[in-house]
């Protein structure tokens, strides 16, 4: 599964349509309707850099903000946007960036590839 990113959305739907696009931008991407599925796939993958989650998955389900936090202590290069209810932005506040329903496809493309440019940018002044 190597990819620089990992979608993990429970709407087939936009997930897929975020997938289609990431992909059509030449950005490699994978998806998953589990964040805890996605959660293992990221730790066995250190090629991931970005994150792209919805803010809840319903009872009983690990949401989003909580796994950007666990990845932010056991992958701290890894980058999460939100694609979620405007009411829920507050939440994305210091832990990632914040695109509000109903998503723009482009501008997540654009948005993610300016991360993962930032991340390239990062490692080359650590050289």
């Amino acid at each position: 599964m190597p990819a620089t990113v990992v979608v993990v959305h429970n709407e087939p739907g936009l997930r897929e349509l975020a997938l289609g696009t990431l992909r059509e931008a030449g950005i490699e991407a994978v998806g998953f309707n589990d964040p805890m599925a996605a959660l293992d796939a990221i730790e066995a993958d250190p090629r991931v850099r970005v994150l792209v989650t919805r803010m809840n998955f319903g009872a009983g389900t690990l949401n989003g903000v909580a796994l950007a936090r666990m990845l932010r202590i056991k992958r701290p290069c890894v980058r999460t946007v939100f694609v979620a209810q405007r009411e829920n932005e507050e939440h994305a506040d210091g832990v990632g960036e914040f695109l509000a329903l109903p998503m723009d496809p482009l501008h997540l493309a654009d948005v993610v590839a300016r991360l993962l440019m930032l991340r390239v940018e990062a490692a080359g002044a650590d050289l």
